[in-house]
């Protein structure tokens, strides 16, 4: 079974931030995202984060070092099931196999939507990252395959949304695109 689920390389240069900057803003940014962050070395952190709910951890590592005129900044990023959301799969696959071919290919989209963007705010970030600036302010977003849907009320004909995980679905459906849920 394929359990790496989503594994990137990235590579930039950055200037008017030195190597120890540069970490600090790593780590600023994705604690901020809820990661839990280890440093390595003065120039080097790695990070987790573990979604219960889908049984996925995330794993971050960043490195830093001198790049001529700039700092170089290399990220690995990457996502695998644990044992958890394995045991969950397969019994979703046993109970309703059609439902979790569907929900998965959906998810899987969904998820590598958001990690990309995730990657993606994270070099903006760093980009406009000055040798004064501060951690990220305000809340991180929420990916949309790991959080559920805010309430609202249902009308006639209006989404309607999942007993299991609160997700909106389409008033004709027949399981949740986001768990998998018969509905």
């Amino acid at each position: 079974m394929i359990r790496n689920l989503f594994t990137k390389h990235e590579h930039r240069v950055l200037t008017g931030i030195t190597k120890e900057q540069a970490v600090q803003a790593a780590a600023w940014y994705w604690r901020s995202r809820q990661f839990g962050i280890n440093f390595a070395s003065a120039y080097n952190l790695t990070g987790a984060q573990f979604y219960s709910r889908l049984g996925l951890r995330q794993q971050v590592s960043v490195s830093s070092f001198d790049m001529g005129p700039g700092v170089g900044v290399d990220v690995d990023f990457s996502a695998e099931l644990t044992d958890e959301g394995v045991v969950a799969g397969a019994i979703g696959a046993v109970l309703v196999l059609p439902a979790v071919v569907a929900v998965g290919a959906v998810s899987y989209v969904e998820y590598e939507n958001d990690a990309s963007r995730l990657l993606s705010d994270f070099w903006t970030y760093m980009s406009n990252h000055g040798s004064s600036a501060g951690p990220p302010t305000g809340p991180p977003p929420s990916p949309s395959w790991a959080e559920a849907k805010p309430a609202a009320a249902a009308a006639p004909g209006s989404p309607r949304q999942c007993p299991s995980c609160r997700a909106y679905t389409e008033p004709d459906a027949r399981f949740c695109k986001y768990c998998g849920t018969w509905l």
